[in-house]
């Protein structure tokens, strides 16, 4: 098996000219943050120019080296006129040098050297067993995806032609060379394999077919004359070779069809190209080919003479001339690999210009409207559904024909008994009562500091009259008596709300506390008179909101990939270099989730249909309900209220304390600001006092005081923004027998009248975003996310 001699080079010293150029076009410490990723480079550069060993770890670390001169093709514009580093390489024929200011040029050398590895590795591998067989046929279809992409790696930057190896000829006689002898490879293991003569004939022809092509191209002006002689008497003699095989294997199985005439005919062309193969053999033709080649001398002409023989004495069937064949079919099987993925540590992706940061963040904000719509449009369909099946009653009504505690409602019970619903629900009021205690006296402690040092300027005013002339501290503590009436007004807003979790979880607390006895509702329920499988519309609504359920889930799958999708998606490489305009690298990107879009408007189209199912056969289920069916709906609706509410005052509750204490540390660091405050006039008061009962000039306005004694009221801008809260006040009507999530109160960081929230419609799909929601600088909002029955 052929191989191809790799290009070889000499040391290249990275250091000067890229630290120069990131100092010049970012800054002295990129350029210092910098100098060990060189030195890195510096160093691989020289154990791949000095490998001697063909194994997978050499190949492995050339094609690392290859992997980050990626990002130096993308990061610095190296060339003659620019970022000067000069790569000499020499071409594989004849090791004539050609020295070339382009990393494309050195990029293509590493390329064409990891593509020579590989191919050694295909040559050298024992092909004595299938194994063997299978590992050198893999390793030269990756060679010839190496040559293919390689070629037009070469077209896109011209100058890489100036050595002669990277020429459209040559690099597409190595690709094909590659084809054939993993063609070949293939050939082998279908003979160890016993397959048919028929396939067998199809493989060696199309072995036969790439040897030709290869041996066109050598002959070509580009290769003629530079190409070893070896390798065109090579291709001569396995072309010649295979075409002997396919007629061989071809002419054994017209034996089997009694076509005999034409076997001898096939036959003799056999012997034809099979002596043409031995006449072309050169002497110093490796061994195993001699033997190959001898072996099909003997067997091809001795199984000649016998079929002339029977067909002359036997058969006497007419033997077709060779025009009249019709040519064997070709099956290629070998294929060019695609090369590995580039997967490394970037060593320099921190250097990426301002104008390319900005426009990877305008395509972020894209896309990130793009996962906001479809995410809210989600929500809406999913949202809309359930009041859709609660408008019907859906699936309490089913559930509410089975005898004795349904599944559903039983396993809500069993959640509040082992959470020990109402003693949880008494904890967590008792915890978030506290907090808003210890709040408040924070926020009041801060009031009382403010007021005490008002009342004792304006006392030392009145006392001292004129004399006492400095800043009254109304005016230096205006921010801090607004932030103190804001914060005030959060906290009477909160205590409207935990209000409100009160009276809700007395109003339902003995319904709770049933849930987690439990006896009293199986003593409530009566029994139902018409067992659900006496109702064959059931069996159809069940099948429907089963369909219904599994639609949804498939959106909740589609939004987790629409996320990793947006997550991973970086374009920041393809704006670093573009080959075309940015809007339209944009328009291109975005389409990648086109896909997951249609998808999802596929399946709001089939919820609108199921929808209407649903409806059309709950009618006819709803007019053959029992009276007994109805009183047992009503009260496993009522404690599927229950605990829905049960649910909601636990995320209300989780939710208030989260705030309390997020608020608390803004309280705090607003009492601090109090204290440095109140603590610099306090020294101020008592410095301006001891002047005034020293008889120091009291009539000289304290226009300089030291640094010691200035109001530290400037020194804290007001940067703290607070959180409040909204309970939701208005009492929900007892919905259907399943609990959607009722608004629970909202904690929020803009200050707004307490107001109770009205029951969401669903009227109209969500609009989409045109920005990214504020950011701020307070603890982030709660929210919580409903999940379906």
């Amino acid at each position: 098996m052929l191989s191809i001699e790799r290009k070889r080079t000499e040391k290249v010293d990275f250091s000067k000219p890229l630290s120069k150029y990131i100092k010049e076009q970012f800054s002295k410490a990129e350029a210092d943050q910098h100098e060990t990723q060189i030195s890195t480079l510096n160093g691989l550069r020289e154990d791949v120019r000095n490998l001697q060993e063909r194994t997978d770890t050499s190949k492995e670390m050339v094609w690392k080296y290859y992997s980050i001169l990626s990002s130096l093709e993308l990061r610095f514009p190296i060339s003659e006129n620019n970022v000067r580093i000069s790569f000499p390489w020499t071409d594989s024929y004849r090791q004539r040098k050609t020295s070339l200011y382009s990393i494309y040029f050195e990029r293509a050398s590493v390329l064409f050297n990891y593509g020579s590895i590989v191919s050694q590795i295909a040559s050298s591998t024992s092909r004595s067993n299938i194994e063997g067989v299978k590992k050198a046929c893999n390793q030269f279809q990756l060679a010839a995806g190496v040559f293919i992409k390689l070629r037009e790696y070469a077209s896109l930057h011209p100058e890489c032609s100036t050595s002669v190896d990277f020429s459209s000829d040559s690099l597409q006689a190595l690709g094909t060379i590659m084809l054939a002898q993993a063609q070949e490879c293939i050939y082998e293991k279908a003979s160890m394999d016993n397959l048919s003569d028929s396939i067998l004939s199809k493989l060696a022809a199309q072995v036969a077919e790439y040897y030709d092509s290869f041996n066109q191209l050598l002959n070509s002006n580009t290769l003629k004359t530079i190409v070893d002689r070896n390798w065109s008497s090579t291709a001569t003699v396995k072309s010649f070779l295979y075409k002997a095989i396919s007629l061989y294997c071809h002419a054994k199985g017209l034996e089997q069809v009694q076509q005999f005439g034409e076997q001898v005919s096939r036959l003799v062309i056999a012997v034809e190209n099979i002596n043409q193969s031995k006449v072309n053999l050169l002497k110093t033709a490796p061994n195993e080919l001699k033997e190959i080649v001898e072996r099909y001398v003997v067997l091809i002409t001795k199984y000649c003479e016998s079929a002339k023989k029977d067909n002359d004495t036997i058969y006497h069937d007419t033997i077709p001339p060779a025009h009249k064949l019709v040519p064997i079919e070709k099956k290629a099987l070998a294929k060019a690999l695609p090369l590995p993925d580039i997967s490394f540590v970037d060593p320099f992706n921190s250097l990426v210009p301002f104008s390319v940061k900005e426009d990877s963040a305008y395509y972020n904000d894209q896309k990130e409207t793009l996962l906001r719509k479809e995410l809210d449009n989600i929500e809406f369909h999913n949202q809309s559904a359930k009041a859709s099946l609660l408008s019907m009653g859906l699936p309490g009504s089913i559930e509410a024909l089975d005898v004795g505690v349904p599944n559903a409602l039983q396993e809500k019970m069993n959640v509040v008994t082992n959470e020990q619903g109402v003693s949880n629900i008494t904890r967590l009021l008792e915890n978030i009562q506290q907090l808003s205690d210890e709040d408040s006296a924070i926020c009041l402690s801060a009031g009382n500091l403010l007021k005490k040092e008002e009342d004792e300027d304006n006392l030392m005013r009145a006392t001292y009259g004129a004399q006492w002339y400095r800043t009254p501290s109304y005016t230096l503590t205006a921010n801090l008596t607004q932030d103190y009436a804001k914060y005030t007004s959060h906290l009477q807003h909160s205590t409207k709300s935990d209000s409100f979790i009160r009276k809700k979880f007395e109003d339902h607390r003995n319904l709770i506390s049933n849930l987690e006895t439990q006896t009293e509702i199986i003593a409530l329920l009566p029994t139902n008179n018409l067992p659900s499988s006496k109702i064959s519309e059931i069996a159809s609504l069940t099948v429907l909101m089963n369909d219904l359920d599994a639609l949804m889930a498939n959106r909740e799958s589609i939004a987790e990939k629409l996320k990793n999708l947006c997550k991973k998606d970086d374009i920041t490489l393809k704006l670093l270099s573009p080959q075309k305009d940015k809007s339209l690298i944009y328009a291109e990107e975005i389409q990648k989730y086109e896909p997951l879009q249609m998808s999802l408007n596929e399946s709001f189209l089939k919820q609108q249909k199921l929808i209407e199912d649903i409806r059309k056969e709950n009618e006819k289920f709803t007019s053959q309900k029992s009276k007994h069916g109805n009183q047992r709906e009503e009260i496993l609706q009522k404690y599927a209220n229950a605990y829905k509410v049960y649910n909601e005052l636990k995320a209300n509750l989780d939710e208030g304390t989260q705030f309390y204490l997020n608020f608390q540390e803004i309280l705090n660091k607003f009492l601090n600001r109090c204290k440095d405050f109140t603590t610099g006039r306090e020294n101020e008061k008592i410095e301006l006092k001891r002047q005034i009962e020293a008889g120091v000039n009291p009539h000289s306005p304290l226009t300089s005081p030291s640094p010691s004694l200035q109001s530290p009221i400037n020194n804290y801008p007001n940067q703290f923004s607070s959180p409040q809260y909204h309970p939701n006040q208005q009492q929900q009507q007892p919905p259907q027998y399943v609990s959607p999530s009722s608004q629970p109160p909202q904690y929020s960081f803009n200050p707004q009248p307490y107001q109770p929230q009205s029951q969401q419609q669903f009227s109209a799909p969500p609009s989409s975003f045109t920005a990214p929601p504020q950011s701020f600088t307070a603890p982030p909002p709660y929210s919580s996310n409903n999940k379906h029955f």
